[in-house]
């Protein structure tokens, strides 16, 4: 939504939260921002104004914990983010809109981002875009040319010994193959990633479990086991996490089984062009 300019009246008839992801989608994202240093500050502010809010009392150890961790998260998984979406998903998640609250820890405020990529930027980008309509061709031409470089990035890490440690975030690769129905997995083969996933997601927490234990943080130990029965009572927020992990497998797994690259290839390309035009 960078590109977006709303004029004063309609920025103002947006929802306040509409107004206030078009004002952060504005700000550079963080993987313009050459100088890491400035990024981890701001989490850190971030993180310090969510303690207060919440008013709970933590050892200065932890929160250093806290702020190294979720810091290394976004700088993996939310680099679209500009440093001020962070600061509004913490504000939001404070405030109780996203989702349910498990103390003060790295699952917390990574569950507090997720939901706002997933559910609160989608919803504020839509209200957006009907207060200021972009020309339909203009939309179509820039989708279709972002679709067209997914295929070079897909074509590239077939028979790459990057694949096993690539992560397909946002599942943006995933969505474009099972968009165009290259993806023909059964109901029980995605029944079978979803467990790998979601024993994955339980292998990591545990990790994370004994790591806190040997440090002796007994609170933070009690949320990740109140994650961890979340996992088996079906909480949404956890679901859509192992979900999300499910595609990445399934993608890798799609990956590695291609035979003939440049059919592929082709057949993507044949695909996006009737699909968009061939303009």
């Amino acid at each position: 939504m960078s590109n977006i300019q709303l004029k004063k009246d309609v920025l103002l008839s947006l929802s306040t939260t509409a107004r206030e992801v078009y004002l952060a989608g504005k700000k550079p994202m963080i993987r313009d921002i050459k100088d890491k240093n400035v990024v981890a500050e701001s989490v850190a502010v971030s993180v310090n104004r969510v303690i207060a809010d919440k008013g709970v009392n933590m050892e200065k150890e932890d929160i250093q914990y806290l702020k190294l961790n979720i810091t290394s998260d976004i700088l993996r998984d939310f680099i679209s983010f500009s440093v001020e979406d962070v600061a509004l998903a913490f504000s939001m998640g404070v405030r109780g809109q996203l989702g349910e609250y498990f103390g003060i820890n790295v699952s917390t405020l990574y569950q507090w981002l997720l939901k706002y990529k997933n559910e609160v930027l989608p919803k504020a980008n839509e209200e957006i875009l009907y207060a200021l309509p972009k020309p339909v061709e203009e939309e179509k031409i820039d989708k279709k040319s972002v679709e067209f470089e997914l295929v070079d990035e897909i074509i590239n890490l077939i028979g790459s010994e990057d694949l096993m440690q690539y992560n397909d975030y946002g599942n943006i690769k995933y969505n474009l193959l099972d968009k165009y129905n290259f993806l023909n997995f059964t109901i029980d083969e995605k029944m079978g990633f979803y467990e790998i996933a979601k024993q994955q997601y339980k292998d990591d927490l545990a990790k994370k479990n004994l790591d806190l234990i040997m440090k002796g943080r007994s609170i933070q130990v009690s949320t990740i086991n109140n994650l961890l029965s979340s996992i088996e009572s079906g909480n949404k927020t956890v679901n859509d996490i192992v979900i999300i992990m499910a595609k990445k497998i399934a993608f890798n797994q799609f990956i590695s089984n291609v035979e003939d690259k440049q059919k592929l290839e082709t057949e993507l390309i044949q695909k996006i062009n009737e699909n968009y035009g061939n303009k």
